[in-house]
């Protein structure tokens, strides 16, 4: 059983498939208008600030993965002096005799 023949929007093959696209590849490369970035943007922060415990979760989750939280500041490296007849070999101090 078929349905009425159709023109994929994204390559332009004829077909008469169920849905708009011709195939999985073309169906899964559809991309998002600005304005439903907007909304979907506008939806998820007001999920995320709303105090739900899911997104309470969602909010600690992102955070603990490292994303949206400021880095130490690392410390520049400033040469030791180890005194004479010292030296380092992979990472330990050693002292001549």
């Amino acid at each position: 059983m078929g349905y009425k023949e159709k023109t994929c929007p994204k390559c332009g093959n004829k077909h008469n498939k169920r849905g708009e696209y011709c195939g999985r590849s073309c169906g899964n490369a559809k991309s998002h208008t600005k304005a439903t970035k907007e909304l979907l943007s506008k939806k998820q922060t007001e999920w995320l600030t709303s105090g739900d415990d899911k997104a309470e979760v969602a909010v600690h989750n992102f955070v603990s993965l490292g994303a949206n939280k400021v880095l130490d500041p690392i410390a520049p490296m400033k040469p030791v002096e180890i005194g004479s007849g010292r030296f380092v070999q992979d990472g330990d101090l050693w002292e001549e005799a």
